[in-house]
């Protein structure tokens, strides 16, 4: 008999993200708690900085102060579009610290996405950088910020910042102490972007909630104090957070940050003790190589099911955890006891860590009537913002069970899972709603067909297929990102014989 999920209360313990982080200060100050890329001079300001927790932790203070100049009311909403460096981290444990609901953002958004997503959450502020590699975010975002009447600070770390945005290198520097107030852990505290085919919606989760997901990565993988996790996902979505900045605030250790997969930056980042490798399933053995050490364990983020059937036995890693990711609906961590191959995603409860006799259930699967995986449990998503009528949002089935899009059958003992959900192009973690991205290419662009093919490295591409050759250019120039604008195919017209 299946026992009832745990709720997010009951996982939490009260406890909200800042507090967990302020706990870990307080304990080893002097211990170092994150590492930028050690390639970071490579692609934007700065040189790479290892901090510790108490560095940090003055870092989080002082931008938090900076953020509560700015006199927005609580849990107002801060977008934040950064890669996976300090910042980053800084940012997002700041804005929580400073009583507001942070919103990260793809790094490959352009301002047509970045505008199509953030008028439905209304972010009174964004946080960005000047410049990644060749290009500028910061001035993109001054972009977005004409046509978002809610933000009204755009802010900008590294140099130059662009007229309107507000910089952040010395953020705080000659602020007055401010007290500040716990969170209640079923306060929101992050929310992340999902799509549906008719376009993209945001999905909030309270304290609790984000220590429910990160929970299970950190048992299944036996992360213990004082480890290290590397990453090379950014804390920008249900993947990137629940795989290493929750397990990294729960166990109080290391977080080596890793942008890319640049080989370098992997083998600097991998240095000595207990370390735990998080990386897309689709390149976590070339991340392990380049690295050159073995791990505790290697976590692989699986962003469809197809990828679950990768052999790992390549990897020198005590074990392997699958974490297999649903939009960003739920995620459902499982160690492997074959390198070779994945353990079937369990019909039912889920426990934290999987098969432990009196361990919570984190997660419970059901196959809805219409052959949807629905999904409930602590780290389930409840509450949702405010949409306008008949924007896109999270679909509930009966006893509230979520659905993830994903159609599914039990048969012969095993849940069988579809690659991706109707209409949706989930293109190394980005998602997009095909319906929705057609009608807003052909806004700009006449003639262009929208679809979603297979990728080996990506899980999936998008093709667009064009009439004219100035398609690219147009889309380009809208302000569609390099997934959007690099996918476009010129068609050929027939040459007439006779």
């Amino acid at each position: 008999m299946n026992r009832e999920p745990a709720t997010s209360e009951d996982l939490g313990a009260g406890v909200s993200l800042d507090a967990l982080f302020a706990s870990n200060a307080r304990a080893r100050p002097d211990a170092i708690a994150i590492a930028d890329p050690a390639d970071r001079e490579h692609f934007t300001d700065g040189k790479a900085r290892r901090m510790t927790y108490a560095q940090l932790n003055e870092e989080v203070e002082r931008l938090a102060r900076h953020l509560r100049m700015f006199e927005m009311p609580p849990e107002s909403v801060v977008a934040v579009q950064l890669p996976n460096i300090v910042e980053n981290v800084v940012t997002l444990l700041a804005i929580l610290r400073a009583g507001l609901v942070a919103a990260p953002v793809p790094m490959l958004w352009r301002r047509a996405d970045l505008t199509e997503a953030l008028m439905r959450i209304e972010p009174k502020a964004l946080i960005t950088l000047a410049h990644l590699g060749g290009e500028k975010p910061a001035e993109i975002a001054c972009g977005a910020a004409i046509d978002l009447f809610s933000l009204s600070f755009p802010c900008s770390f590294g140099t130059p910042v662009p007229d309107g945005m507000i910089p952040l290198e010395d953020a705080g520097v000659e602020d007055e102490p401010v007290e500040f107030r716990a969170s209640p852990a079923n306060a929101m505290a992050i929310a992340t972007f999902d799509a549906t085919r008719d376009g993209f919606f945001p999905v909030g989760r309270s304290h609790a909630q984000w220590l429910a997901a990160g929970l299970a990565t950190l048992l299944e993988g036996k992360i213990e104090p004082s480890d290290t996790i590397v990453s090379t996902i950014p804390p920008a979505s249900l993947a990137g957070i629940s795989s290493s900045l929750i397990p990294w605030l729960l166990c109080g250790g290391t977080l080596e940050l890793v942008h890319g997969f640049s080989a370098a930056s992997l083998s600097a980042a991998a240095g000595s003790g207990k370390i735990h490798l998080v990386a897309p399933a689709t390149v976590a053995a070339d991340a392990a190589r380049a690295c050159k050490r073995p791990f505790r364990s290697c976590i692989a983020v699986h962003r469809s099911p197809q990828s679950l059937s990768l052999d790992f036995s390549g990897i020198a890693a005590e074990m392997f955890v699958d974490l297999t990711v649903f939009g960003e609906v739920g995620v459902i961590a499982l160690r492997r006891e074959d390198a070779r191959r994945s353990r079937s995603i369990p019909l039912g409860a889920v426990t934290a860590p999987s098969g432990a006799a009196g361990a919570p259930v984190v997660i419970d699967t059901r196959i809805g009537a219409d052959g949807i995986l629905s999904l409930s449990g602590a780290m389930i998503p409840r509450r949702q913002f405010s949409p306008e009528p008949g924007a896109p949002q999270l679909e509930t089935d009966r006893d509230n069970y979520v659905k993830t899009g994903f159609k599914c059958e039990y048969r012969m003992g095993k849940l069988l899972i579809e690659p991706s959900p109707a209409g949706i192009a989930n293109v190394g973690g980005i998602r997009y709603g095909i319906d929705d991205l057609n009608r807003r290419i052909a806004r700009c662009v006449d003639g262009v067909a929208v679809d979603a093919v297979s990728d080996e490295l990506l899980g999936q591409r998008l093709r667009l297929v064009a009439e004219s050759v100035m398609a690219a250019q147009a889309l380009a120039d809208a302000g569609h990102s390099a997934l959007v604008v690099e996918a476009v195919e010129t068609r050929v017209p027939k040459r007439r014989t006779g």
